[in-house]
């Protein structure tokens, strides 16, 4: 007899390991080529946040509440999944807050990169003053070549785990019942029928 049976799959932790390896591997690399692990690093992380902000969010909004916050932008996410478990704004808030939208606005510049256009006045140097084709590009901010390192990196790991202990904290506090597949997100496979 076949039974029918739910499952919810959740990739949360296999996205931040994916970052974690990534940060090793660009300790290792060598001069000029760490960018290639770093950059992808920074990105895993801000996969894996967005990931567990979906699904934190799936056991606190239900139906035409659910539809409305996968709807939402990232920090609307944020602001509102920590509204609904009352999370107390602290200092350390703010700054995980802060350290979000930095997130955010790297995942966005890498994922929506397109030619960035802008003018400069400066003094020429070296062998600019030579011929205009060794003039070197400046990076503007908003281009994510220009935000990769390392320190933003573990940043962004360390973030994604200060965000995940605020969930443990305060989620206990939404729901008085403890249900390790809730607080930690991990998959889950029941018998429906």
């Amino acid at each position: 007899m076949s039974k029918t049976i739910e499952t919810t799959i959740i990739n949360d932790r296999y996205l931040e390991a994916i970052g974690i390896n990534l940060i090793s591997e660009a300790a290792a690399a060598d001069p000029g080529h760490a960018f290639k692990k770093i950059i992808p690093s920074m990105a895993f992380f801000c996969f894996a946040f967005e990931s567990k902000l979906n699904t934190y969010g799936s056991h606190v909004f239900q139906a035409k509440e659910w539809k409305k916050y996968t709807n939402s932008s990232l920090i609307g996410k944020l602001d509102w999944l920590f509204s609904r478990i009352k999370v107390d704004i602290t200092d350390e808030i703010n700054e995980l807050r802060n350290n979000i939208i930095q997130m955010i606005e790297f995942r966005n510049s890498l994922v929506h990169s397109k030619p960035i256009n802008f003018q400069e006045e400066r003094e020429l140097i070296g062998l600019e003053n030579i011929d205009e084709k060794y003039i070197i590009p400046k990076r503007p901010e908003n281009d994510f070549m220009a935000n990769y390192s390392l320190e933003n990196a573990e940043s962004f790991q360390k973030s994604v785990c200060v965000f995940d202990a605020v969930w443990i904290h305060y989620s206990k506090n939404y729901f008085p019942d403890y249900d390790p597949s809730r607080v930690i997100g991990v998959s889950t496979a029941k018998v429906v029928q």
